[in-house]
C-alpha cells in the first residue's frame, strides 16, 4: 500500500526542498565571498547556543519564508511531531521514547539545513545516532513512496509518449544517503537503529541478511590490561569491532530492509573513508567506478574528529568524488531525473550532518568550505567552561609560547624556525636531560626527526611506524639516561596510550588534537613515573607552543575564557600553574 503524497503547500519540508529549483543564475554567488549570507544566534533549552547561516538570493518562484523554520521554533513533544510529516512506518518507534535533545536536533535534520555539532558528550551520542537514523529512514521512505506513486500512475497510462515534469523524482544514480562512520562497530548500531525504527521486535526477521551482518560487525578487536588499566575515553572508543575498513549497501523494500546490496541498486550506503576509498580505486578502470555518489542528498560524517586520527586525505578524496559528472546513464530515465541534477546542482541540496566530540581545525574548515546546501547551515557552538587544564595535578608551571606568524601558509616553517633557535638551544643544556617533544602532526615529526639526526643531537624516537621492540628500545634508553630527548608522536599515544616513565620536561611543539591527551601526558611527569637515579632532583618544565591559527584547540585545552585571554594580550609567553 502506498501512502499518499504531501502536497507541496503543506508543511512538508522535504517536497518544499527537493521541489525547488534553484535559479541558475544565484548559484555563482552562492556561499562565495560576493555572496549574501544572514547570520542569526539562538539559544535552544538542550542544544544551547546556535549559530545559523542562510545565503540569501533573489527567487520569484518560491518565498523563502517556508523555509525559515527558526522564526516559529517551538520544543516539540509527540503530539507536534506528528504534524511534521513523519512516515508512519517510523513514528511511533520513533517517538514513544524521545528526548528533548532529540525532539530538537530531529527539527533541525527534518528542515534539511547542513547540520554540526563539533562537542557531542559521549552520553548523547545513542540520542543523535538514532535520531539521524530516524531522518534518513524518513528521507528514503518519502522517496520511494513518491517513484511508486507515479510509478502506478504512469503504468496507469502506458501511450504516454512525455511524461510531465511534475514526475521527475529521481537522480542521476539511485543511492541517497551516504553515512561514512569510523568503525564497523558503529556501522552495526546504525543498522540495527534502522531495523528497530522500521520493525521494532521483530528486526531481525525483516532485516534480510542480519545474521551475517552480525558476524561481520560484531566481536571485540582488542583485549584490554586488567593490571594497568587504559584511561577510560580509551576503552570507549576502542572497544567492540574497530576494523576501519568496511562498506555496505543497503535498500529499503515494501517489507524488508535488505543489507550488503549493489551499489548502484542501493538506498543507503554505509562505509568508513578507508573502505570507500579503496572501493573507488579496485574499480577504477571501470566506467562509471564512482557514479553512485552522484545524486547523495545526505551525507553523514559521524564522530568526524576519528577521521583525522585515521587518514583525513581518505576522508576529503571520498567527498570530492561526489556529484561528479556521470561516467554512464544505463538504467536512468532523463524524464524522471530532477532538473537541478540534470543542471549539475546537486551539492546544493545535499544536506551534511557532521558529528564529533571536539571540534578541529579541519572539521571547521570542512563544514564550512565542502558544504554548499542552499538552505544554508546550523552550528552548535557553546562556550568550553572548563577545559582539559583542570584534570592535571602536576602543579610544575604550564608555560604557553606565543609564536608570531603572518599567514596560515607560513605556519610550519614559523613554527619550526621557532623551535630551532629559541627552544632548542636551552634544552639542549645537561640540567635539561629526561625532555619529551610531543608532536601532534607526523609531517612536522619528520621535519624535527631529520633534524635532530643531522645536527647530531642525542634523541630517540616513538611514532606509529615504529616497530614494538624499538618502542621497548626507545622508552628504556629514555629512562636510564641513555638520550637526552624523545621525540613522540601524538598520533601513536592516541593509539596506544603507552605510559611514558622519566619525562621530566615536556615540549608540546603545537597544541594536541585530542584535548584529553594534554592532561594525560602532563600527569606522566608525577612523582612515581621518574627515575630516582637521574640526578636531576625536581628539575621539571612544561612548555606549549601556539599561533594565533591554534585557538579552537586551546579552547578545548585552556576553556574559552582563559583562551581568549591569550589570543586578545599583548605577552607572548603565559603561564598556568595548578595550585
Amino acid at each position: 500500500e502506498v501512502e499518499e503524497l504531501e502536497a507541496l503547500e503543506s508543511n512538508d519540508t522535504f517536497a518544499l526542498h527537493f521541489d525547488f529549483d534553484l535559479p541558475l543564475e544565484s548559484v555563482d554567488n552562492l556561499w562565495t565571498a560576493e555572496g549574501v549570507v544572514k547570520r542569526s544566534i539562538l539559544s535552544w533549552p538542550q542544544l544551547g547556543s546556535i549559530k545559523m547561516q542562510t545565503p540569501q538570493f533573489e527567487c520569484g518562484q518560491l518565498s523563502k519564508s517556508a523555509l525559515n523554520w527558526h522564526t516559529n521554533y517551538k520544543l516539540l513533544n509527540t503530539e507536534q511531531l506528528n504534524t511534521m510529516n513523519i512516515r508512519k512506518a517510523i513514528l511511533d518507534n520513533f517517538t514513544k521514547e524521545i528526548t528533548p535533545l532529540q525532539s530538537e536536533v530531529f527539527q533541525i535534520l527534518n528542515h534539511y539545513n547542513d547540520f554540526c555539532h563539533p562537542n557531542v558528550q559521549k552520553d548523547k551520542i545513542d540520542e543523535l545516532r538514532l535520531c539521524y537514523s530516524a531522518h534518513i529512514l524518513n528521507h528514503m521512505l518519502k522517496t520511494r513512496n513518491r517513484i511508486l506513486k507515479h510509478n502506478m500512475k504512469l503504468a496507469a497510462t502506458p501511450n504516454m509518449v512525455t511524461i510531465p515534469d511534475s514526475y521527475r523524482d529521481q537522480g542521476l544514480a539511485r543511492p541517497k544517503v551516504l553515512v561514512i562512520l569510523p568503525f564497523r562497530k558503529c556501522a552495526h548500531q546504525i543498522v540495527t537503529n534502522m531495523g528497530r525504527l522500521l520493525y521494532g521486535k521483530n528486526m531481525e526477521t525483516k532485516v534480510m541478511n542480519f545474521s551475517r551482518f552480525n558476524d561481520e560487525y560484531t566481536g571485540d578487536s582488542l583485549r584490554f590490561p586488567q593490571n594497568k588499566p587504559k584511561p577510560e575515553d580509551y576503552v570507549e572508543t576502542f572497544k567492540g569491532n574497530i576494523d576501519d575498513n568496511f562498506k555496505i549497501g543497503i535498500s529499503i523494500t515494501k517489507k524488508n530492509l535488505k543489507l550488503y546490496t549493489d551499489f548502484n541498486a542501493s538506498d543507503i550506503i554505509i562505509a568508513s573513508p578507508l573502505g570507500l576509498r579503496l572501493g573507488i580505486a579496485s574499480n577504477s578502470k571501470d566506467t562509471g567506478a564512482f557514479d553512485f555518489l552522484n545524486s547523495i542528498e545526505l551525507l553523514v560524517l559521524d564522530k568526524a574528529e576519528m577521521f583525522l586520527a585515521q587518514n583525513w586525505e581518505n576522508l576529503l578524496h571520498v567527498i570530492d568524488h561526489l556529484h561528479l559528472q556521470p561516467q554512464s546513464l544505463s538504467n536512468i530515465n532523463l524524464q524522471r531525473v530532477r532538473p537541478w541534477c540534470l543542471n549539475g546542482l546537486c551539492r546544493f541540496y545535499r544536506q551534511t550532518i557532521v558529528l564529533s566530540s571536539h571540534e578541529l581545525p579541519e572539521i571547521r574548515s570542512l563544514f564550512f568550505n565542502k558544504c554548499f546546501n542552499y538552505c544554508g547551515k546550523v552550528s552548535v557552538s557553546n562556550p568550553i567552561l572548563q577545559g582539559d587544564i583542570s584534570n592535571v595535578f602536576i602543579t610544575t608551571p604550564q608555560l604557553f609560547h606565543l609564536i608570531d606568524t603572518t599567514s596560515l601558509d607560513a605556519v610550519f616553517d614559523t613554527r619550526f624556525r621557532y623551535f630551532v633557535k629559541e627552544i632548542l638551544p636551552r634544552y639542549r643544556k645537561p640540567s635539561f636531560a629526561h625532555c619529551m617533544i610531543y608532536v601532534p602532526s607526523y609531517f612536522d615529526y619528520v621535519r624535527l626527526r631529520n633534524y635532530l639526526k643531522a645536527e647530531s643531537i642525542s634523541f630517540s624516537q616513538i611514532c606509529e611506524y615504529t616497530k614494538r621492540e624499538k618502542v621497548a628500545r626507545a622508552r628504556d634508553m629514555f629512562y636510564h639516561s641513555g638520550v637526552h630527548f624523545l621525540l613522540y608522536s601524538e598520533r601513536y599515544h592516541f593509539y596506544q596510550r603507552t605510559r611514558i616513565k622519566g619525562v621530566r620536561h615536556l615540549i608540546m611543539y603545537q597544541p594536541p588534537m585530542f584535548p584529553q591527551l594534554y592532561s594525560e601526558m602532563v600527569n606522566m611527569m608525577n612523582e612515581s613515573n621518574q627515575n630516582s637515579a637521574d640526578g636531576l632532583d625536581d628539575a621539571m618544565s612544561i612548555t606549549v607552543l601556539y599561533t594565533k591559527y591554534d585557538l579552537i584547540q586551546l579552547n578545548a585545552i585552556l576553556g574559552t575564557e582563559s583562551a581568549a585571554e591569550l589570543q586578545n594580550s599583548n605577552k607572548t609567553i603565559h603561564s598556568f600553574t595548578i595550585k
